[in-house]
């Protein structure tokens, strides 16, 4: 991004370009390295043709061939640097940004399928030695009072870093519901919006000794009673308060997925000084109404759109991205048709949408 203001001469001054708009494409990085490198194909036939300018790659502690922690080696498989890095330096040249994210604190485990990190290191566990298999939970948590938890993830975050040459990072942070957990001995009885924002300032002061822009999901940050958003989309556990807690330089992706007349998390993440990233699923009703409501609300501070998935690979998005408006849902097809009918739809409007841009 250029300065503000380019000095010609003593007198003379040229104005800036405008901030771009944000128009985003988040989904899970496919561990197969040929399926990985399929990405190419979807960015440069169908997410730059449509105005895509950013790319979020979700890793798992298994989704990656770690070399930084030799304790993960046995669970974490796939791509690595090799790739990560033709891929990336793909991106850059059809002008799109590639942002690694890995999911810190929640997101831990997935039905009975707990990640390699727990697995590796039971001892940072939140709920350790609790509901085997999972039952009874959402998804494990690790201990944000543990300083053996940073001491890893921090390795972890700066080999994506690395291997993407990236300089932005998606820290994920969304649906934590283990926080502040009786069974763990370091963070019982604690408030559990001072330990989701001691997470959130520790992992934002290791990013930015790397220059790295921090992203996350802002679910946690918001109050689900007083917004109305319930305990999906924001948070009935108390994690609410870290909002007023953190740094404001943090570029908070906000996601609702259901249609409603107004969101008014819009306003409440402008208004605390955060850029914000509004983030949309599947409904096509639901993605315009947040569309028509983000542009109401804008701000500098508002960016754009971020098109999220839930499961799809890159031939599949591709397929959806490039079938012509009159085409018929495939048989079988899953939510990764109607997310790249979306994105075929509205991402073009919000590549040329001047209420939005905020400067990275």
């Amino acid at each position: 991004m250029l300065p503000a203001l380019l000095v010609l001469g003593s007198s003379s001054v040229l104005p800036a370009d405008p901030p771009r708009p944000w128009v985003g494409f988040h989904m899970f990085a496919p561990s197969d390295p040929a399926a990985f490198l399929q990405i190419k194909d979807l960015v440069a036939k169908g997410l730059k043709p449509l105005g895509v300018n950013a790319l979020i790659l979700e890793f798992t502690s298994d989704s990656f061939a770690y070399q930084s922690v030799p304790e993960l080696k046995p669970f974490a498989r796939g791509v690595g640097k090799k790739e990560a890095r033709e891929l990336a330096t793909f991106c850059r040249a059809q002008g799109v940004r590639v942002i690694p994210q890995l999911n810190c604190v929640g997101h831990q485990s997935w039905a009975e399928t707990t990640y390699g990190l727990l697995k590796a290191f039971p001892d940072i566990d939140e709920t350790p030695g609790q509901f085997p298999d999972n039952k009874g939970i959402y998804c494990r948590s690790w201990c944000t009072s543990n300083p053996k938890s940073y001491q890893i993830v921090f390795r972890l975050i700066d080999e994506l870093l690395d291997a993407f040459q990236a300089d932005a990072f998606h820290v994920g942070m969304d649906e934590v519901f283990l926080i502040g957990h009786q069974s763990c001995p370091l963070c019982r009885g604690k408030d559990p919006g001072e330990l989701f924002a001691n997470a959130v300032k520790r992992l934002h002061a290791h990013l930015k000794t790397k220059r790295a822009t921090m992203l996350m999901w802002g679910d946690r940050l918001l109050d689900g009673r007083a917004t109305g958003y319930g305990e999906w989309e924001a948070s009935t556990n108390g994690t609410h308060t870290a909002i007023d807690r953190i740094p404001k330089d943090i570029v908070v992706c906000d996601w609702h997925y259901e249609e409603r007349p107004s969101y008014p998390s819009l306003e409440i993440l402008q208004q605390k000084g955060f850029r914000v990233w509004p983030a949309g699923w599947r409904s096509e009703a639901a993605t315009a109404a947040f569309l028509e409501d983000s542009r109401r609300k804008a701000t500098p501070r508002m960016m754009g759109h971020l098109f999220t998935t839930w499961g799809g690979g890159p031939e599949q998005f591709l397929a959806a991205l490039t079938a012509p408006d009159s085409a018929a849902k495939p048989e079988g097809a899953a939510e990764w048709w109607n997310v790249g009918r979306l994105v075929r739809r509205f991402a073009p409007q919000v590549a040329k949408d001047p209420a939005f841009g905020a400067k990275p």
